[in-house]
């Protein structure tokens, strides 16, 4: 009798492997779903306010306010890279400043406060010119918008 061991087999080494990774797949999806499920709509937000105005309009509405908010944009340009030159010098500077650094802030914490101003005035006049036929089909679009959240999926019941 001999005492060497018997040759393995590299096809069962293949198989356990294959098996552990199957494994390993179905957890993954089992956990993944339960994690999904148990967020549900417990977890999930409203679009934002801005947002979902905006999506409830019309798509010729939408491009019109696209289009105004690029010319801000744009005109906005030149402003805004003088203001980040003056925020790099600031914090380069020696003493460090904070209070001019809290200017530059507040600066541009003002120009968005105008420009969200702006926007909101274009979406109340656009919404004012609708008809009341207009508005309740807004409306309910607007209520889709909520409904279906940030990417469009439907909500579950």
């Amino acid at each position: 009798m001999s005492d060497s061991p018997k040759p393995k087999n590299r096809w069962m080494s293949v198989l356990l492997i294959l098996s552990l990774a199957l494994n390993l797949l179905i957890v993954g999806v089992a956990l993944g779903t339960v994690l999904r499920v148990k967020g549900g709509d417990h977890a999930k937000s409203p679009p934002g306010f801005g947002s979902a105005l905006y999506r409830a309009l019309p798509k010729d509405e939408r491009k019109a306010m696209r289009g105004e908010l690029f010319d801000r944009h744009r005109k906005g340009a030149k402003t805004r890279s003088q203001d980040f030159a003056v925020l790099s010098a600031a914090l380069r500077a020696e003493p460090f400043d904070p209070a001019a650094v809290q200017v530059l802030l507040d600066q541009q914490a003002q120009s968005m406060a105008d420009l969200q101003e702006a926007l909101q005035q274009e979406w109340l006049a656009r919404v004012v010119a609708m008809s009341a036929e207009e508005r309740l089909v807004y409306a309910d679009r607007l209520e889709e918008v909520v409904k279906h959240g940030p990417r469009g999926h439907k909500k579950k019941d």
